[in-house]
């Protein structure tokens, strides 16, 4: 069999750098990090690095090495991984990449699912990609919501088909989308379709081990300049406690204690800020899972074997045994067991939910017009818009929750009303209405019960009271 590689993938605090160090050590392997936190120096804890103590004497490649004011992208990654997997294999061990940065592992594992370049990214590409992100960002802050409709329809349809023409921030986002990775949000989409016990222990041996030091050092490390959505910076654990450290060194230069009751509930604040981003973080690498790397593997029919890690107790027997056995068998050219029948987990992953797919629900959303409600919007619009010339747009519902929800709604049901009456009574209809309709706008009382006056052209004054919206005007009493 031709020289493998292992790649362990999964959420942050279910185990993946003791299965490593697991694998390496019965296949005669080395460890390639693939986390884009941990190839900086320093900072093991705010990393959570596996301490050199617990490495068990294996090999750890791309792990501790890089300053923090560098920055490390996924071309370093993809060129630095590839040699060293054939110098692994030329020293007849088994390569085995590990890590939480999950389009790391996806840019080593298939070609062409990431942005790819074959140029050097040195400084002049560098300065024009700078200048390109200018030209878009200022391209976004200075059209007007229109223009930036109008070039996401050209680029994205599908996703300016799911966006109202007014929402700006949503527009932007897509754009934006396209703009930074050069495919447009609903590709990426396509592609792509409470804290565990693990995760909650990993924050609080973070804290005890060490985690305030760090954050103090790199808060002197801190420049006018300094970007906190990229590198290092970008980690969770930092700015989750900025707001308990800005009142620490406030208090400090105040000349004012630091051990205080508000001090330390906002400590456990920043605590529970850090452990919901961490679940947020592990369920966006449960998404990532599913609707990214599970596809690739049922494309390029790769096997995939999905482990139980949900508990502490039993992670030796489900997680470490088993895929060791698994590894081992597959390079032995063994009967491999049926990766949906390993746990129920696996089970719910591995099969395909088409019910629930990502992609089908992008490509059936579609916007609707209602048209009772533009015909009936526009013909009360041009008799009582007196002096207005613009014309009403249409009433666009978006989404099939969206249209559910407006068929529902009270608003449509009273022009679905109007319109029954305005076909049976012809001009009666109309001349009730509108007189209401005036009345009720000029009170600011519409939707409501009110008592309507009408004037038949220049008779005397007729009441008509309304008792239910949809009720049947015509039969009011005169």
């Amino acid at each position: 069999m031709d020289p493998g590689v292992i790649a362990v993938i999964g959420t942050t605090g279910v185990g993946k750098s003791n299965l490593s160090i697991q694998l390496a050590k019965e296949l005669d392997g080395e460890v390639i990090n693939a986390d884009a936190l941990q190839v900086y120096k320093g900072l093991d804890i705010i990393t959570n690095k596996m301490p050199m103590e617990e490495r068990e004497g294996i090999d750890h490649h791309l792990m501790d090495f890089l300053p923090l004011e560098r920055e490390y992208s996924v071309l370093d990654f993809k060129a630095d991984s590839l040699d060293l997997i054939k110098q692994i294999h030329n020293r007849k061990r088994m390569p085995v990449v590990v890590g939480g940065t999950h389009y790391y592992i996806q840019s080593l594992l298939w070609r062409n699912t990431l942005l790819d370049t074959k140029k050097n990214v040195g400084t002049l590409f560098e300065a024009q990609a700078q200048e390109k992100n200018d030209r878009n960002d200022g391209f976004l802050q200075e059209s007007d919501t229109p223009t930036l409709y109008k070039k996401l329809q050209e680029i994205d349809p599908t996703m300016a088909n799911k966006w109202h023409e007014n929402d700006r921030r949503k527009i932007t986002r897509s754009l934006q989308v396209y703009f930074e990775t050069g495919q447009c949000q609903s590709n990426l989409i396509k592609m792509q379709h409470g804290l565990s016990e693990g995760e909650r222990l990993r924050v609080d041996t973070m804290i005890k081990g060490g985690l305030f030091d760090e954050i103090k050092r790199m808060r002197k490390s801190v420049g006018p300049n300094t970007d906190y959505e990229r590198g290092i910076w970008q980690g969770i654990g930092y700015k989750e406690f900025d707001p308990y450290f800005t009142a620490v060194e406030e208090a400090i230069k105040n000349d004012q204690p630091t051990d205080t009751k508000e001090l330390e509930a906002l400590k456990a604040e920043c605590t529970e800020t850090m452990k919901t981003r961490t679940r947020q973080y592990a369920k966006r690498q449960v998404l990532w899972i599913r609707n990214k790397f599970l596809p690739l593997c049922r494309e390029k029919d790769v096997k995939i074997f999905l482990l139980d890690a949900t508990s502490l107790d039993t992670w030796k027997m489900n997680v470490g045994n088993l895929a060791v056995k698994i590894a081992k068998d597959f390079f032995a050219g063994n009967t491999l067991p049926n990766p949906e029948d390993l746990n129920s987990y696996a089970k719910e992953m591995l099969i395909a939910q088409r019910g629930h797919d990502a992609v089908a629900a992008l490509e059936s959303w579609e916007k609707k017009e209602c048209e009772i409600c533009t015909e009936m919007q526009r013909i009360m619009h041009d008799k009582y818009a007196k002096g207005s010339t613009d014309p009403l747009p249409p009433v666009i519902i978006h989404g099939p929750t969206g249209w559910e929800q407006h068929l529902r709604s009270r608003q449509h049901r009273k022009m679905r009303t109007n319109k029954v009456e305005m076909e049976r009574d012809g001009a009666n209809w109309w001349y009730f209405i509108v007189q209401e309709y005036k009345k009720r706008k000029h009170e600011g009382t519409l939707n409501s019960d009110v008592e309507v006056v009408a004037e038949h052209d220049g008779a005397s004054p007729t009441k008509v009271r309304r008792t239910d919206d949809d009720a049947d005007v015509g039969d009011g009493k005169v």
